[in-house]
């Protein structure tokens, strides 16, 4: 596969430099989908959406609750994407006693 490059705001990067973040309706990130990595290649944010959730109907169903994606760079995201913090708008659930 040839480098492909992608403009992000005032960056040129490579794809393969690049990560599809998955932000939920509250706006914490929520997944990522490396860009490029082998032959493979995810471009557009269409193409990110069918990799990650292959049905249409499904895809439908994330967009209509307020789920979109975003494209980053590696670097943006070790800084400011942590995946393992836990998302503060969800409530914890109740422990038996």
């Amino acid at each position: 596969m040839p480098d492909l490059m992608v403009r992000i705001g005032k960056e040129t990067l490579p794809l393969t430099n690049c990560v599809w973040i998955t932000w939920a309706p509250c706006g914490c990130p929520c997944g990522a989908l490396t860009a490029a990595y082998g032959n493979e290649a995810h471009a557009t944010e269409e193409q990110a959406w069918q990799e990650q959730y292959p049905l249409k109907r499904e895809r439908a169903k994330y967009q209509r609750q307020g789920y979109r994606l975003e494209l980053m760079g590696w670097p943006r995201y070790r800084a400011e994407i942590d995946l393992a913090a836990r998302c503060p708008h969800v409530k914890a659930k109740a422990v038996a006693a």
